[in-house]
């Protein structure tokens, strides 16, 4: 991909300073610098020095910097002592010690009264210090992060095949490949810079893309070769074919499989059950197309798969994730240029969140099951192992559930709105109401913090100093480029002030978080992770702004990080090297230490077989279409930044559905209609795009709006994956009918040649109209 620096400045002339920083609105972690005059951020260019984008700039990281200067910003902390009461602006020492009493009161029914849910958009020192609080002050395994809604799968599906959490391939892999195999993964809209490198690799290699994706979305039409566009809820019967090609026709390299995995036995047996037939009928795909896929996939040495939601968001998403992973232990395309799984990340720093120990797992991969690794992390952290108590760690719906029961009363969240994103919206709003409830937020009008007894005003990117991992393991470091509205604190400032007012000590009486800014916390957690896959120890801020971002593991061995994992073919299903000692795909069963160690792989990894079962929540007369959710390329998550930027707000401003022809046929439905949707679960109505993105009995709504009638998490469900608990988002049985006759408006228009395949240019090449914006070459 050619360097190009994008730039889009709201000043005439140069700013005062540029200051480094990345981008924190999807995954790709692309560099860029941040303008600032007279103490204000007014800007942002590219990096084209930067390893992962080279000057590119998708449209949400040129325009929603302006969300850092949105008059709803919070500036000062609001607390209400009942819930009848509006929420009170006060100073933060009676917002904190009101806090440090909830607390308490909750912890003293149990630790396990008390639940946080946090982001995928901190940075690495303020999750490290968070988890640390929770973990090593609480005791308490009730933490997780919104990264379970987008990425827990792609943790899961790692562990199931590698033994460890880590993105195999990286960025380099994807420039150096002849096969790109996209499995649920809208990239053209979702990581739009990476999109733009994926058709350069393309170009350049004269290669090819396969797209498995039940909608024609505009990755297909931009640059798919091959679309192969399965029915909802059959990832686990596609791949299952897919191996039995690559078995049945001798695309597979038995010497490889033969050193480097086991379970090939089993694995084969299943796999004989699913001839491309049988498979075609279940996937309701064309057996050609299988075919050609299989082939494809089997006679391209040079091949990445990349994964997200379209497999992640499933009762089925481990199991599916995990058999991408298997295809390329079948081929042997693993550890060398150019091929490898490459198991996506949603969210800037979903993978700080994973490693950290923020989330669904506890720090630098450790399984909490193995007493080495527990006394190993009570020895860094200076606590006694005797009264540790780690726990298997829990999920948010989990944690609602018990909440629901009356198990939880306190619950803090920070950096996310869950009343937006998560499923079964009005179950999860009649939960909330009953909790304490602390909302941490950049902005105050966030639909959360309408329901929280304490409101922390917090500050956002470009305030602040800290690193974020991306989904190739790209470390960057965001540097502080303004001050944060009004009192509004940093994330990590509040964390470890409030550990210091509840007295979180070490077994010597030393503060549990010590830290006097986030470096000092860089630097444990460098400590922390050392010996671990995603080893930090021979990191430092100084060397990821010499080289622009840094993969790890960087060590001794890597001293400037590492492209890609398992060069060696050496796997982390070691049994005392592993994060977790297995769990069974469809039961969510537990394996034990015992029965791991019966068939230890030492190094080796696994070949997980699976059947595919039919999706729960299937259609019905009453409710005959399923309802998939989904991302459009101007919104991140639920809107609280680009719905303040009017260039991407604009080409996005509520939300619609996309309705089959067919479909719309028989509906009376047209283009610019209002429809509405229901289900056992509540209402939404929006306008009609009739569009063949979609198969027929299949409808989509964009995720990001709001509460209420503009919300698709109306019609969700709290169904998970067994393995992941990663909810079941793409599979709603819903009914739809139109509710009046309307005229499209021209963005629904313009909306419809991004789909409709009139448009084919990649978004982030793309510019708009009514900004200032230039992109140069470099």
């Amino acid at each position: 991909m050619e360097p190009r620096i994008d730039t889009n400045l709201a000043i005439a002339g140069e700013p005062d300073a540029w200051v480094h920083s990345a981008c924190i609105l999807c995954s790709n972690g692309c560099g860029m610098d941040i303008a600032v005059k007279d103490g204000k951020i007014v800007g942002v260019r590219g990096n084209a020095a930067h390893p992962v984008n080279f000057g590119h700039l998708g449209p949400k990281g040129e325009h929603a910097w302006v969300a850092n200067h949105s008059k709803r910003r919070g500036t000062q902390p609001m607390i209400r002592r009942s819930k009848s009461e509006p929420l009170q602006p006060v100073g933060w020492d009676e917002a904190m010690s009101f806090f440090v009493q909830k607390f308490g009161d909750a912890r003293r029914q149990g630790h396990q009264n008390l639940a946080c849910y946090n982001s995928g958009q901190l940075t690495i020192e303020e999750f490290y210090a968070l988890g640390k609080f929770w973990r090593g002050g609480l005791h308490s395994a009730n933490i997780d992060g919104n990264t379970r809604l987008c990425t827990a799968t792609s943790a899961t599906g790692l562990i199931a095949n590698f033994g460890t959490d880590g993105p195999v391939a990286s960025y380099v892999d994807v420039d150096q490949a002849d096969l790109l195999c996209l499995y649920g993964h809208n990239i053209a809209e979702v990581q739009t810079v990476l999109w733009e490198r994926m058709l350069a690799a393309k170009r350049s290699n004269r290669g090819r893309i396969i797209v498995f994706d039940p909608r024609r979305t505009p990755t297909v039409t931009q640059g798919a070769d091959l679309h192969v566009q399965l029915r909802v809820g059959t990832n686990v019967a596609l791949m299952n074919g897919i191996i039995h090609l690559l078995i049945a026709r001798g695309w597979i390299d038995r010497d490889f499989i033969a050193q480097h995995t086991v379970g090939f036995d089993e694995l084969e047996a299943v796999a004989r059950e699913y001839p491309p037939e049988r498979v075609a009928g279940i996937c309701d795909i064309p057996q050609a197309a299988l075919e050609t896929a299989a082939e494809w996939i089997g006679t391209t040495p040079r091949m990445v798969s990349t994964v997200l939601q379209g497999f992640y968001q499933s009762v089925e998403a481990t199991a599916s994730s995990s058999l991408v992973n298997t295809v390329h232990l079948l081929t042997g395309a693993i550890g060398k240029p150019g091929a490898g799984p490459l198991l996506m990340a949603g969210q800037p720093s979903a993978m700080c969140n994973r490693e950290s120990g923020a989330g669904g797992s506890y720090p630098a991969y450790r399984n909490p099951m193995n007493e080495k690794h527990m006394r190993e992390l009570c020895d860094l952290w200076n606590l006694d192992y005797e009264t540790f108590e780690p726990e298997l760690p829990k999920d948010i719906l989990t944690m609602m559930e018990e909440a629901e029961r009356g198990e939880i009363e306190f619950l803090w969240v920070i950096g996310t709105n869950p009343l937006v994103s998560l499923p079964d919206q009005n179950r999860s709003e009649r939960i909330m109401r009953r909790l304490f409830l602390v909302v941490q937020d950049p902005f105050i009008d966030a639909e959360t913090v309408e329901l929280a007894d304490i409101y922390f005003p917090a500050a956002m990117w470009g305030e602040k100093k800290g690193c974020v991992t991306n989904a190739d393991r790209s470390v960057n470091l965001l540097m502080k480029a303004a001050e944060p509205p009004g009192e509004a604190r940093s994330d990590f400032d509040i964390v470890v002030e409030l550990g210091r007012r509840l007295g979180f000590q070490d077994k010597d009486g030393a503060l549990l978080l010590p830290f006097s800014d986030p470096e000092e916390a860089f630097n444990e957690w460098r400590k922390v992770s050392k010996g671990r896959p995603c080893d930090y120890s021979g990191m430092s801020y100084d060397l990821i702004l010499e080289m622009g971002a840094v993969r790890w593991p960087c060590n001794e061995r890597h001293p400037r990080g590492c492209e890609r994992l398992y060069e060696d073919l050496k796997f982390g299903t070691d049994i005392d090297q592993c994060e977790s000692w297995g769990v069974d795909f469809l039961t969510g069963r537990a394996t034990s230490r015992a029965e791991y160690a019966r068939h230890d792989p030492k190094g080796k990894a696994f070949l997980r077989p699976v059947h595919w079962r039919r999706h729960p929540n299937r259609t019905s007369d009453a409710y005959p279409f399923l309802l998939i959710t989904g991302r459009v390329v101007y919104h991140f998550h639920t809107r609280t930044k680009t719905a303040r930027s009017r260039v991407l707000n604009a080409r996005a401003p509520q939300p619609y559905v996309e309705i089959h022809p067919d479909d719309a046929a028989k509906l009376g439905i047209t283009t610019g209609d209002l429809a509405e949707i229901t289900s056992p679960n509540g209402r939404w109505e929006g306008v009609a795009m009739v569009v063949d993105t979609v198969r027929r009995g299949e409808v989509f709504v964009p995720f990001h709006y709001g509460h209420g009638a503009q919300a698709a998490n109306q019609h969700t469900w709290y169904a998970r994956d067994a393995v992941s608990k990663q909810p079941h988002l793409k599979s709603s049985p819903v009914a739809v009918r139109r509710l009046s006759f309307g005229q499209p408006e021209p963005w629904l228009l313009k909306r419809l040649t991004e789909l409709d395949g009139t448009s084919i240019v990649p978004f982030a090449a793309r510019e708009f109209d009514g900004t200032v914006n230039r992109a140069v070459q470099a």
